[in-house]
């Protein structure tokens, strides 16, 4: 490892400096779940590809860590921002850009009457949160090990392993988090009969359970079953079901991931793709849930249980109107999810196959266009059975892949989008073969 960091290192001149500069002013850099163990710097991106600071080409799996399913700049988007730039980045007043995207929202969501817009999927999923606790009046939220939620709070949570898998105790990623917010958190089992039988459990204080239709953590598609079924338990418990489709949402179709494993949950968060770049997170529910919403402080007029929400950019120009020029292209270019499913399918099969047939202790975990690598042959239910200890082994391997001209980012969770070619796809598929045969 070594050896690759140092090579790569040397190869940036410029991104040292930058890095350097930086490290006198800058407390972190990006979000701190990115471990690149050695300075880097992008100065532009379009399509699939993405130019660094010393001038050389990658072909790019980031993808803004999500969002960018039509690539880095596509034409539809700058036409979009331009266009709202010329007219204003901000108001803080209402505009008429909220609806349009609303509408299209709440058109491609079946348990969607409304929905609200801020500026993060952390700021989604903590409204969503909110609000079920403010129409239950209970406190408690479940929530699955392994999930990802953001970084509020009530979400920045893990599974302490030495306690019992199918009863897990929770504990806070990284400090700073009181215990009085641990407590009213419920941390169940990914994938297991035994959360049906704690959510029953205790029924009578939970107001939610939150989970994402595929975990970032543990892409996989045989999912579906358990989404029902927690669907099912949560109304038999009167407890609501918050689907976390900030990155599968628009992702796996246009009806997302609630379309494609046919579950209807109460509420729905949402963000990434649907800002097609842009800052922006979103709440979509039922106008009886959505209605509590309405804030006011006049206790006459606001419906019992009101919360409050906002933000100085919730509902930003910008975003409201590259968002609805996204949505509107990729509901009216269906080949775009074809040739999304056939290349995702492809890479991750001829991937796992070169692994299989060389004996490699490494699986591609897949889900459509999601992918997280994990260097282990065991099997990986959950992501109480990722080895925690493999982590050099990945700093390694995405160090030598970085060397072979294809970027993933330190998060190890990849994402293909309708700007890579099957050219790409082929070119990926050889830099993996190679960089694997370089580090076994």
């Amino acid at each position: 490892m070594a050896d690759a960091i140092k090579d790569l290192t040397a190869s940036l001149p410029e991104s040292q400096k930058i890095y350097q500069r930086n490290a006198r002013v800058l407390a972190q850099e990006i979000v701190g779940t990115v471990f690149i163990p050695y300075p880097f710097y992008v100065r532009e991106a379009k399509g699939a590809r993405v130019t660094d600071v010393d001038g050389k080409e990658y072909i790019d799996l980031t993808m803004g860590f999500g969002p960018l399913l039509l690539g880095h700049s596509p034409d539809i988007v700058i036409e979009a921002a331009t266009e709202a730039a010329r007219t204003g980045l901000h108001m803080g007043l209402p505009t008429p850009y909220q609806g349009e995207l609303a509408e299209l929202v709440v058109d491609a969501t079946p348990c969607a009457e409304k929905a609200i817009f801020c500026n993060s999927g952390t700021e989604a999923t903590m409204y969503a949160m909110r609000v079920s606790r403010a129409y239950t009046g209970k406190d408690k939220v479940a929530l699955f090990e392994g999930s990802y939620h953001g970084s509020h709070d009530y979400v920045l949570t893990e599974a302490d392993k030495s306690s019992e898998r199918l009863a897990p105790h929770i504990r806070s990623r990284g400090s700073g988090v009181p215990q009085a917010t641990l407590d009213q958190l419920l941390l169940l089992p990914y994938r297991s009969d035994a959360a049906f039988d704690l959510i029953r459990q205790h029924k009578d204080e939970l107001a939610a359970v939150i989970v994402e239709p595929v975990q970032s953590s543990n892409p996989r598609t045989d999912v579906g079953p358990f989404l029902r079924e927690l669907s099912d338990v949560c109304r038999e418990c009167d407890v609501l079901m918050i689907l976390d489709e900030i990155i599968t949402g628009f992702r796996f179709g246009y009806g997302g991931a609630q379309e494609y494993f046919n579950v209807t949950p109460d509420l729905i968060t949402y963000g990434k793709i649907i800002g097609g770049g842009i800052p922006i997170g979103a709440v979509a529910g039922p106008s009886e849930l959505m209605s509590l919403f309405h804030f006011t402080g006049d206790e006459d007029a606001d419906p019992k249980g009101a919360i409050f929400s906002g933000g100085t950019f919730g509902g930003n120009p910008m975003a409201m109107r590259v968002g609805a020029a996204v949505l509107k292209h990729l509901r009216g270019h269906p080949e775009i999810y074809e040739h999304l499913s056939s290349q995702s399918q492809r890479l991750g099969k001829e991937i796992n196959d070169f692994l299989e047939t060389e004996g490699i202790a490494a699986r591609l975990m897949q889900a459509e266009s999601m992918f997280q690598l994990v260097f282990q042959k065991e099997p990986v239910e959950s992501a109480w059975d990722v080895d925690d200890s493999t982590w050099q082994t990945g700093a390694n391997f995405y160090a030598r892949l970085h060397v072979n001209g294809v970027i993933v980012p330190g998060i190890h969770l990849f994402f293909l989008s309708a700007a890579h070619t099957s050219e790409d796809v082929d070119t990926i598929i050889e830099a993996f073969k190679r960089t694997f045969a370089e580090t076994r």
